[in-house]
């Protein structure tokens, strides 16, 4: 075989081993980045807040959705969104609901994003999904996956006081803070009431609510009723100092 025949061959099968590993695939980064701007794009202002909205369609090629739609990326995509809800300091009303779907169109390694503001979030056909919905859809798969019962996205640690380095990781449920055993965040601080202050999870962000405690509680330095929590807000609670975390 001649050199020029040989190198032809080799630049053939090295070409051939580059354009395989050169294959665009979508990651679940890319879907972020794409479901972040169209958060950012279609936030608006209201006399209640910022809202966004709270349905959205992820479309994406058959081999990406092939690879891709699973109850995990889907869970991880909806944690995603609760965050970026807090961090953009916005909020949600109805339940969120995110729809992957495959197109024959698509490209691999692209998606498209869309989304409305809907108070009734439903697939194709009747089905229906209550509460926060995970749906995987295709031409021949439409079955609506319950997420689980627990979800954390942000927490509380006590940075100052007897509990300092204490944390506690917590999602949709409501907790209670206080020196009360039955408390989700126990304190041992002997200046904080035994139910001294309780989270509520409203239009998919926590607020924090005073439970009518001896001294009070304080969101950096005032003292509040009830206030909805930033990402690295610090809480005091009698003679701890606790911050919010988003994670």
């Amino acid at each position: 075989m001649g050199f020029g025949k040989f190198g032809s061959l080799i630049e053939k099968h090295i070409g051939g081993i580059f354009h395989r590993g050169m294959t665009k695939k979508l990651m679940p980064e890319d879907v972020k980045i794409a479901i972040e701007d169209e958060i950012r794009e279609r936030r608006r202002e209201t006399a209640n807040g910022a809202v966004v909205p709270n349905a959205f369609d992820v479309t994406m090629s058959v081999d990406d959705y092939q690879r891709l739609s699973s109850r995990r990326f889907i869970e991880d995509i909806n944690m995603f969104i609760e965050r970026e809800i807090i961090v953009t300091d916005s909020f949600m009303d109805g339940r969120l609901a995110v729809r992957v779907l495959e197109s024959l169109n698509m490209d691999a390694g692209d998606c498209a994003v869309s989304s409305r503001y809907e108070d009734t979030f439903r697939g194709s056909g009747d089905d229906k999904a209550e509460g926060s919905t995970i749906v995987l859809e295709r031409s021949s798969f439409d079955v609506p996956l319950n997420l689980p019962p627990v979800r954390r996205f942000a927490l509380l640690r006590v940075i100052e006081g007897p509990d300092v380095e204490n944390i506690l990781e917590f999602g949709e449920r409501k907790i209670y803070i206080g020196r009360r055993d039955k408390n989700e965040m126990i304190l041992t601080d002997s200046n904080a009431s035994r139910l001294h202050a309780y989270i509520e999870y409203e239009r998919h962000r926590h607020v924090i609510y005073d439970a009518n405690s001896l001294n009070g509680t304080y969101i950096d330095g005032e003292k509040i009723d009830s206030m909805c929590l930033d990402d690295g807000d610090e809480i005091t609670i009698g003679s701890s100092l606790l911050r919010y975390e988003v994670i």
